[in-house]
């Protein structure tokens, strides 16, 4: 989403996740990985940064310490709290217990009341806090929607973010791509 949302052409290229040529990119053996100028950069917080201080395009951060420091909340939400009770935790091969689904509405709950009324997370346009926090909504929506039931103004954001070009590339026509 981030390429994409930068104007910056790009190829993805399938390896055998947890292969050895995989955990010689990441040492971890996760995703994603980028490769550009022969250096190797994992983890999507960093890969997202990167892509947006190194290439033209739109910027993708505030350039004010507040706006900036705005999308590092967000962007620490979905890595601390988002990723672990929402992405992490709802199973995809099973029906989810009531505890799961509780721990994973708890924080959707928290997020809708931070959401607020503006268009984007942060600011009127697109940040990397809003490029982070879309796919673990789609993940949501796709292993129990339910969750999202009444959830105002983190569904209306969501809808501004399913509309953008990026997001119909990224998760309704990845031949596109």
């Amino acid at each position: 989403m981030t390429c994409i949302e930068k104007g910056v052409e790009y190829e993805l290229v399938p390896i055998a996740y947890g292969s050895a040529d995989h955990t010689a990119m990441h040492p971890f053996g996760r995703i994603p990985v980028l490769e550009h100028d022969g250096k190797i950069i994992t983890e999507g917080l960093a890969i997202m940064s990167y892509l947006d201080e190194a290439f033209d395009g739109p910027a993708l951060q505030p350039s004010d310490p507040d706006g900036r420091t705005l999308m590092r909340e967000w962007l620490s939400r979905c890595a601390d709290y988002v990723f672990r009770d929402v992405v992490r935790n709802l199973p995809r091969k099973r029906t989810p217990t009531d505890d799961e689904l509780a721990s994973a509405r708890a924080v959707l709950e928290r997020l809708d009341a931070l959401v607020g009324t503006a268009p984007f997370l942060v600011e009127a346009h697109v940040t990397l806090a809003d490029l982070y926090l879309a796919p673990q909504v789609s993940n949501a929506r796709e292993k129990a929607p339910e969750l999202l039931d009444a959830l105002d103004a983190l569904n209306r954001w969501f809808g501004r973010m399913v509309d953008r070009k990026s997001f119909e590339l990224t998760y309704y026509d990845p031949a596109a791509l």
